[in-house]
């Protein structure tokens, strides 16, 4: 037992120092007030770069915003503006994954602004892809467009000097590696579409960024430029500004969910509307009240997933109905207002699960069910195949959409800890929990990929595609036949009345 405690003591103790040390981390102290002096901020419409600008508006510098996004650099704008209460902040579209757009960032600044203080490089990327330049996109956006970027404003900085470059890192860079070979056949400093290829590369791409660095300052001796870089620390991205609808079942669970997201965001733009996924009537009347009321649709995150045996009201397998038909039908009602305010978005959360799953079509034509059975073997592989329709559903939906203005991603978010199995054998549940506790993501985390397929900048070309981890994922030939993905959707129409 007292061996039992000690390990829990050091545990503890571990725990304690890493949040102290790794999480909460220091602040900085300095006072300097930046008045006169102009800072470029690229990637700042969010996260680090929003707050990082919001800071040195404070502190009087004029700030310049360097983004891809018009339209989120804009409301980043009035936000900063609004709680900063400087005018000294202005939007310059820059798109990193573009030479040309570089190019043309620069040579528009230099020509309309006089001073350059501060550069601070600190937009970066999470995703495989290819930039117009013919760049992996992560070697293209986090080192090759920013380098480019510096060297193009190395002279204004020199004369406005003493002036610095800060070039956001990662603590990641320790686990990358620079391959030349790959750079000169790909372009890019990695391959592959796995979770652990993925990493690498981003990664590597830190390693740049550091690399670029340690040769810059020393070509920078005996100038009035010098030049760090830095791990920002694992932080959390602040909150954005959205009118959120939480489409839900119970009144009661809802309201509570409702009080607690305003309070913790300081949002009123958080509403109720219900939502019973387990009955079309319900599913259209939802959508005909939020056609009325909502002039604006840009997200429809279809998340809501059960897991028990059971039927609807229409007759349907419950977890066939909720997991897929409910969120089939809602998509299709909801599309012409996506359309009208597109670029706009629909996110399927699905489940690895999806794997062992099959449309066995004589069973739904039988049961309007995916499946038979009521042992723990048959409602877990009718869960599956509740959650390859979801799949197959992204797969057809974006085969439609093509020459739109709306994509689609589905996803699988991790092994989470969730309520998903509150219905699930209690005896099973209590087994779990301990393996939950250690193995299991929290809501938080499991929320991320969602999040990385709703607001990732430059996902459009992978519209249909699966991800995992916040990486697009390949899938087997099954959750990607275009024949059963075709037919899945007829006979959903089918069973949804559609014309």
């Amino acid at each position: 037992m007292s061996t039992f405690l000690l390990v829990v003591g050091v545990v503890v103790g571990i725990a304690f120092i890493y949040h102290s040390v790794v999480v909460k981390g220091k602040s900085c102290k300095s006072k300097a007030k930046l008045h006169g002096r102009t800072v470029i901020i690229t990637g700042s419409n969010t996260g680090i770069g929003k707050m990082t600008a919001l800071d040195l508006a404070r502190r009087g510098a004029r700030v310049i915003l360097a983004c891809r996004s018009k339209q989120r650099a804009e409301a980043a704008l009035a936000d900063i503006k609004r709680e900063s209460g400087s005018n000294e902040v202005v939007f310059m579209q820059l798109d990193l994954g573009s030479l040309k757009s570089v190019r043309s960032f620069a040579e528009h600044f230099l020509k309309t602004e006089p001073r350059l203080d501060l550069l601070i490089n600190n937009a970066g990327i999470y995703m495989p892809g290819t930039t117009e330049d013919g760049l992996g996109m992560m070697f293209g956006v986090n080192h090759i467009g920013h380098f480019l970027l510096t060297n193009l404003l190395l002279d204004r900085l020199n004369k406005c000097g003493p002036s610095r470059v800060v070039n956001v890192a990662s603590v990641g860079h320790n686990f990358g590696t620079i391959d030349f070979n790959c750079l000169n056949t790909h372009k890019e400093v990695g391959v592959g579409d796995s979770f652990m290829d993925v990493f690498n590369t981003y990664c590597n791409s830190k390693l740049c960024n550091v690399l670029f660095t340690h040769e810059l300052a020393k070509r920078l001796q005996g100038t009035k430029v010098t030049c760090y870089t830095l791990h920002p620390g694992p932080y959390t991205t602040p909150q954005r500004g959205a009118r959120v609808i939480l489409a839900c079942r119970s009144k009661q669970r809802a309201e509570a969910a409702l009080a607690d997201i305003k309070r913790e965001s300081g949002s009123n733009e958080v509403v109720f509307m219900h939502l019973d996924l387990g009955s079309l009537k319900s599913v259209r009347s939802f959508a005909k009240t939020f056609l009325k009321t909502e002039p604006r649709l840009d997200l429809l995150i279809n998340n809501a997933g059960i897991y028990m045996q059971g039927t609807t009201e229409d007759g349907l397998g419950m977890m066939f109905g909720v997991n897929y038909i409910g969120h089939f039908l809602l998509t299709i009602l909801l599309l012409d207002r996506l359309k009208d305010c597109g670029p706009s978005r629909v996110v399927n959360v699905a489940s690895l699960g999806h794997n062992f799953g099959k449309i066995d079509f004589n069973c739904l034509s039988t049961h309007k069910e995916l499946g038979v059975g009521k042992s723990a073997t048959d409602v877990f592989n009718i869960y599956c195949n509740s959650k390859l329709c979801n799949v197959l559903f992204t797969h057809e939906l974006a085969k439609r959409l093509k020459d739109t203005n709306v994509t689609c991603y589905s996803l699988h978010p991790g092994i989470i800890e969730t309520e998903l199995g509150r219905y699930a054998n209690s005896v099973l549940l209590m087994l779990l929990k301990p393996f939950s506790m250690l193995f299991f993501k929290n809501t938080v985390a499991g929320s991320q990929t969602t999040l990385h397929c709703a607001l990732q900048e430059g996902l459009e070309p992978l519209s249909g595609r699966y991800f995992s981890n916040c990486t697009v994922r390949n899938l087997y030939p099954k959750a990607r036949d275009d024949a059963v993905a075709k037919k899945l959707w007829e006979v959903s129409e089918n069973l949804c009345g559609l014309p």
